[in-house]
């Protein structure tokens, strides 16, 4: 795949440029290394098998993983059904840091999935959202780690470490901000903290 592209947001105009970019790498397979209003993570395409192969082998575990959705109605489009508190914890919490985990229809790669039930975020951060609209709606996502290991953030020395695994770095506008999000499972009208 060659040299790790480092693409670094600086204004709106580059930014919108450097996303268009970044979504073109992630269409074609390649992952990323980005930050979120949250933990930094690794990012893939949902709808491309090849990026989801990657992120399971960096990783290094087969599923389930996160969805970063571009708006709560691509979000909400993933529920089998939209109870009133599945609505009202996604009106009061998104976009936000907040992680929600629901019965969905599994239309998409089992990646995505763990027992019926879909994890899916609607991110504080502009440039997440405006990266995952420009993939399809959803990002598949995890934290940047390897088993085990510290979450690190998206820089130069990270790059050339993993480039046989990441395709591009991306630093939105905003830091992360440096801790998990909170999860919450909507179960009909039963909401339970599970962070």
């Amino acid at each position: 795949m060659g040299a790790p592209a480092k693409l670094v947001a600086t204004n709106a105009v580059s930014t919108k440029i450097k996303t268009l970019k970044v979504a073109h790498i992630l269409r074609a397979g390649g992952l990323l290394g980005h930050t979120t209003s949250t933990l930094a993570g690794v990012a893939a395409s949902a709808n491309s098998a090849r990026g989801i192969q990657r992120v399971q082998r960096f990783k290094q575990r087969k599923a389930p993983f996160l969805l970063l959705a571009d708006s709560v109605s691509t979000a909400l489009k993933q529920a089998v059904m939209i109870s009133p508190a599945l609505r009202k914890l996604a009106k009061q919490s998104w976009p936000g840091s907040v992680t929600l985990v629901f019965p969905a229809t599994q239309v998409l790669a089992k990646a995505c999935y763990q027992q019926g039930h879909v994890a899916i975020r609607v991110d504080n951060d502009e440039e997440t959202r405006r990266l995952a609209k420009y993939c399809g709606g959803l990002l598949l996502s995890s934290s940047l780690n390897r088993k085990g290991k510290a979450v690190e953030k998206p820089n130069h020395k990270l790059r050339f470490r993993w480039k046989r695994y990441l395709a591009a770095t991306f630093h939105a506008s905003q830091q992360s901000q440096g801790k998990a999000s909170q999860i919450f499972k909507i179960s009909g009208h039963k909401i339970k903290q599970l962070r």
